[in-house]
C-alpha cells in the first residue's frame, strides 16, 4: 500500500465514530386553535436522522421541549428567565410567551434511526408587531461549530398589541409638550398619558389624545406641580384589530 494512502487509512481509523458525521436536520410546523382567537398555539418539531455512526448532538430553545424517538438522552439542563424590572412605580412587562425558561438536552442517536424534539410556542397576551410564534433551535454538534436553525410560524391573525412611545419637551413653566408613537399600523383608537404626582403614589389621568398614522400628541401637558414626575401612558381600543396595551416602564420627569 503507498504510504500516504496507508496514512490516510490510519488517521480515519483514529477518528471517533461521531467525527465521521452529523445528524440531518429538518423541521416542520403544526398550528391548533381558532383564528382570532388567544392563545394560538404553533407545535414546532425538529427532526434528527443519523447515519452509520451514532451521533450526539446537544439542542437548547426557550420553553421546555418533549424528546421522541428514543435516542439516548445523556443529559438535561433549564435555565430560567431573566428577571427585568422598572425602575420607577410604573411596570408592565411585555411578555406575550408568557416568561420562559432555557431548556437544554444532549442527546445520542443510533445508526440509521431518527429522533425529534419537540416544543410548543403561544401567546398569552397580545403580541407586538415584532413578535412571533417563531421557535429558534441552537445545535451545538459533536463536531463542528454551533448553529441555530429557525422553525417560522405561520402569521398570526388575533388582535395585536400596541407598543407606545412618548418624548416630552417643556415649552413652559410646569407645561410640557408630548408627541408620540403607536406601532404598528394604528390608526384608531386614543392614548391615555397618566402620571404619578411627586410624593403620590397612585397615577391619575392627567390628558387624552387621539391615534392616527401610528401617532398621538398633546401640544400642552399643564402639571399642578413641580418636582419629580412619573409618567406613563394606556393605549385604549376601539376595534377588534388591536387590544389595550400600555406603557413597559414609567417615564421619569424632573417637572420645573
Amino acid at each position: 500500500m503507498p504510504r500516504r494512502l496507508a496514512l490516510a487509512a490510519l488517521a480515519l481509523c483514529a477518528l471517533p465514530s461521531s467525527a465521521l458525521a452529523n445528524p440531518s436536520l429538518s423541521v416542520s410546523t403544526t398550528a391548533a386553535g381558532v383564528p382570532g382567537n388567544l392563545p394560538s398555539q404553533v407545535t414546532h418539531r425538529l427532526t434528527l436522522t443519523a447515519e452509520a455512526f451514532p451521533e450526539t448532538v446537544t439542542i437548547s430553545t426557550l420553553g421546555r421541549f418533549t424528546i421522541g424517538g428514543n435516542p439516548r438522552v445523556d443529559e438535561q439542563t433549564a435555565v430560567g428567565p431573566g428577571l427585568a424590572r422598572c425602575a420607577g412605580r410604573w411596570e408592565r412587562l411585555h411578555q406575550p410567551l408568557g416568561a420562559r425558561s432555557r431548556f437544554s438536552a444532549r442527546l445520542t442517536i443510533a445508526p440509521f434511526t431518527t429522533a425529534f424534539v419537540e416544543t410548543k410556542t403561544a401567546f398569552e397576551d397580545p403580541p407586538w408587531a415584532s413578535d412571533s410564534l417563531d421557535a429558534t433551535w441552537d445545535i451545538t454538534p459533536a463536531q463542528g461549530s454551533p448553529f441555530q436553525v429557525l422553525s417560522s410560524a405561520p402569521d398570526y391573525e388575533g388582535g395585536m398589541g400596541v407598543e407606545l412611545g412618548f418624548a416630552m419637551t417643556r415649552v413652559a413653566a410646569r407645561t410640557y409638550a408630548v408627541a408620540g408613537t403607536a406601532l404598528s399600523g394604528v390608526n384608531s383608537g386614543r392614548v391615555e398619558v397618566w402620571g404619578y404626582a411627586p410624593g403620590r403614589t397612585r397615577a391619575t389621568r392627567l390628558a387624552t389624545a387621539r391615534v392616527r398614522g401610528d401617532e398621538w400628541s398633546i401640544s400642552r401637558l399643564q402639571l399642578p406641580r413641580t418636582g419629580r414626575w412619573e409618567f406613563y401612558a394606556r393605549y385604549r381600543s376601539t376595534t377588534s384589530r388591536f387590544a389595550d396595551d400600555a406603557s413597559v416602564c414609567g417615564t421619569v420627569v424632573r417637572v420645573r
